[in-house]
Order: structure tokens, then C-alpha cells, then sequence
């Protein structure tokens, strides 16, 4: 398909129930950033962060979006209190528009992980960044949730090549106050660990990891769940599937129900997608069949609403071309088809997914085509997929990596995506209605 015959499909006139309202797309920030990440509460207000690296220091900046007078701050604001090397932050917010942000700082062979939040209806950030742990090392996989009281969980794994761990550390906001130190979860591990963390909105949490054995038989995914009464952690993980996970994805509902996804290698590099569900009665996993299986399956990604009906999204190669596909899980069980989401509208690249509680869904991803990159969104209401995605913005020839959405449960949605390469790129956001 040419360029011409894409914009004619993406810009063709549809109805406002189908195509949703946007503002023009605005650029946050410009030069050497990094991955942006966007957050948004109930009301349609959104916090953007990523990091901007300077001549001769790099910091994590944030920037809010105020849905009553539509409109972004003016000058993002720095958190990390004019340290050096901060950078690859994290972001919570809850349904009442309370924030936390999360990053790593590196000196010499010293890495910290530091936090700081904004409570209550003063709207007002802590005077200072906390450290949560300061070791040598290198941190992988850094996640952070909230749930509607304020009480934070920042999960991450940190070490030196022989020996890693995953630590967590939680803010109380009845106490006011950070755990004391971190707690280690599970055994420690001669090769990286990539946790992932889920915090629903009545407190309860769980983080996911793979682990490896001594042979591959001994190869899992194991999880720990968080106790809200006892605000603590599983002392010992439990066994979710056995095998060796990449590309891990999880998500948790407010009923305790939870999806893993994860991508396995097999023989002849052919891969599957798995999932597991858990059941938030029985508090047992369950193995699904496999949703799908291809020579390339990247980055599968899924979501939950309030009634324990989950999407996957992930993309994969069919005829030559990356494609996106998803399917629905519903009812205890997944779609027997895949639904493609892109089509033959070109290569697709970095991808995101937002559930909202009412059963909503939207898609953002990237895509090249004749050499211009283009942003392209599409939505799920509660039946079924748009007809065709929604451009946001125009085609350009600058790269555009990492985009990501949220999506409120008014269906207003706030977008984020990187435009350029390493030495000089845009951080655009844009805000609409789906």
C-alpha cells in the first residue's frame, strides 16, 4: 500500500463516535531524551517523565496535563534534585491524581534507586527524593504502582554479574513513612531478573519474574503476592508455569484476578505465546493454550478491565511484514482467532496497551511506510475494534520510538511518543477522546 492510499485511509472522514476528538500533538521537551512514560487518573489528568541529558549532568523531568483547563505546564519540572546520571524513570498515579516517580542514579560503580511522590489534595511533591537502596551495581527492570489510599510499591533487581536480587520497598501512607530498607524476594540468581510489578487499586500487589534452573527442565515463572493486612510480601514465591519466559507481561484486577504473558523458544526457532490466568476466588494459576506460534513474536503486552476480561497484544511477522495482532480473553477462555490490528499499513514497530476498568481498550503503535514513521492509535468499545486506526499527528522521517498511552475510565486518552535519534529528538504528547 503507498503512502497517498494510508494517509487517505487513516485521515478519511468518520464519524466523532468512531474517530474520538484530539488536540493538535505538543512538544514536551527536545535534545537528548529518553523513554517517556504518561500516567492518567479518573478525571482525564495525565503526568508525563522521561530524562533529558545535558553537557554535563542528566535528570528526570516530569510534566502534568490538567484536564479542566486542557492544557500542559509550561516548563516541565525536574525531580531528582540536580544530581547527576538520573535517568529511566517509572511512574504511578492513582485514581485520585496522586503521583509517584521512580529512577536509578549511577556514580562510578554506585547505583541508587530513588523516589518521590505527591499526596493528598495539596498537590505538593515531597521536598526531596528518598533513596530506597544504594549499592554497586546495575539495576534491571525498575516498576512502580499505587493504589487509591496512596500506598506505593517500587520493585527492582539489582546486582553484579554472578549474583542478582530482586528488592522491593514500599511507602505506607498511613504511616507517612518508606519501609526501612528493601526486603529481597525469592533467591538470588547469576544472570539478570526481570521483575514485573502489578498494584490494583485496593492495595493488594504481585510481582512475576523467570527464573533459571540448573537445567532446563528447572526453568519457571514463579510470583509473590502482596498481603494487605500484614503489608508484607510472600515469603516464598509460587510456581505460575514452568519453562524459560522472555518478553514476561503481567496484569492484576481489583478482584485479585491476573494474566501472565510470555513468549517461549522451541526447537527450529520457532516461539509461542503463552498465558496463565490466575483466579481470584481459587487463587490458582491456570495454563492456557497457546495463543499463538511463529518464527517472531515480539513484545506481547495485555490488560485487564474491573470484570477480569483481559486483551494480549503483540507483534509478529506474517508474509514478511511485522504485524500487530490481539486477542480477548473472556468468559475463563481466549479468542480462538487472532484479530490483526494493522493490516497491510506497513512495518510495525514499538507498540502499548491501556485497559480501563469499564472494558475499554486502545492500541498505540509505530509504523514505517516509504520511509516516513508515523504514529497510529486504534480503540476497543467494550464489542469491538475500530474499523481503522486513527493518525495522530504526521508522517515524518524522523524515528518514532516508544509511544504509550492511558486511558481513563471517561475515555479520555493521553498519548506519548520519542521522535528522533539518540543525539537529538522530540518528546510529543496529545490528549483526546476516544
Amino acid at each position: 500500500m503507498s503512502l497517498r492510499t494510508l494517509l487517505n485511509r487513516l485521515t478519511s472522514p468518520r464519524s466523532p463516535t468512531l474517530a474520538g476528538t484530539w488536540g493538535a500533538p505538543l512538544v514536551l521537551d527536545r535534545g537528548q531524551v529518553g523513554r517517556p512514560q504518561i500516567a492518567m487518573d479518573d478525571h482525564g489528568n495525565a503526568m508525563a517523565a522521561w530524562h533529558h541529558r545535558g553537557q554535563a549532568e542528566e535528570g528526570v523531568y516530569i510534566c502534568r496535563y490538567h484536564a479542566e483547563y486542557r492544557s500542559w505546564d509550561l516548563v516541565p519540572r525536574r525531580l531528582d534534585g540536580a544530581r547527576t546520571q538520573a535517568h529511566a524513570p517509572e511512574i504511578a498515579m492513582n485514581v485520585r491524581g496522586e503521583m509517584a516517580v521512580v529512577w536509578q542514579e549511577q556514580e562510578g560503580p554506585q547505583v541508587r534507586i530513588c523516589a518521590r511522590h505527591m499526596l493528598g489534595a495539596a498537590e505538593t511533591w515531597v521536598p526531596h527524593p528518598r533513596t530506597l537502596q544504594a549499592l554497586p551495581g546495575e539495576v534491571h527492570s525498575l516498576h512502580t504502582g499505587m493504589d487509591l489510599a496512596g500506598n506505593i510499591h517500587v520493585v527492582w533487581c539489582l546486582g553484579q554479574p554472578g549474583e542478582y536480587r530482586i528488592y522491593t520497598c514500599g511507602y505506607h501512607a498511613e504511616e507517612g513513612a518508606w519501609d526501612a530498607e528493601p526486603r529481597t524476594l525469592g533467591d538470588p540468581s547469576p544472570e539478570p531478573l526481570f521483575p514485573q510489578l502489578a498494584v490494583d487499586r485496593g492495595g493488594q500487589g504481585l510481582v512475576v519474574w523467570s527464573q533459571k534452573g540448573a537445567e532446563p527442565e528447572d526453568h519457571r515463572i514463579v510470583a509473590c503476592h502482596y498481603d494487605l493486612g500484614g503489608q508484607c510480601w510472600s515469603d516464598r514465591p509460587t510456581l505460575v508455569a514452568e519453562g524459560h519466559a522472555s518478553y514476561l507481561r503481567m496484569t492484576l484486577d481489583g478482584r485479585g484476578n491476573a494474566v501472565v504473558l510470555w513468549v517461549e523458544e522451541g526447537e527450529a526457532g520457532v516461539r509461542a505465546l503463552h498465558a496463565s490466568h490466575l483466579d481470584g476466588l481459587t487463587i490458582e494459576w491456570t495454563p492456557a493454550p497457546r495463543l499463538t506460534t511463529g518464527s517472531a513474536i515480539l513484545w506481547p503486552l495485555v490488560g485487564l478491565d474491573g470484570q477480569g476480561r483481559a486483551h494480549a497484544v503483540w507483534r509478529q511477522e506474517s508474509a514478511g511484514t511485522m504485524k500487530l495482532f490481539t486477542k480477548r480473553f473472556v468468559n475463563g477462555r481466549w479468542d480462538d482467532q487472532r484479530t490483526p490490528l494493522v493490516e497491510d499499513l506497513g512495518q510495525s514497530r514499538a507498540h502499548a496497551l491501556s485497559v480501563n476498568a469499564q472494558g475499554h481498550a486502545l492500541v498505540i503503535w509505530s509504523q514505517i511506510q516509504e520511509a516516513q514513521s508515523s504514529v497510529c492509535l486504534r480503540r476497543f468499545d467494550g464489542a469491538v475494534w475500530s474499523a481503522r486506526p486513527i493518525l495522530l499527528g504526521a508522517p515524518g522521517r524522523k524515528e518514532i520510538q516508544d509511544p504509550g498511552a492511558a486511558l481513563s475510565p471517561g475515555g479520555q486518552v493521553a498519548a506519548i511518543w520519542r521522535q528522533g535519534d539518540a543525539g537529538d529528538a522530540v518528546i510529543v504528547c496529545a490528549v483526546g477522546q476516544a
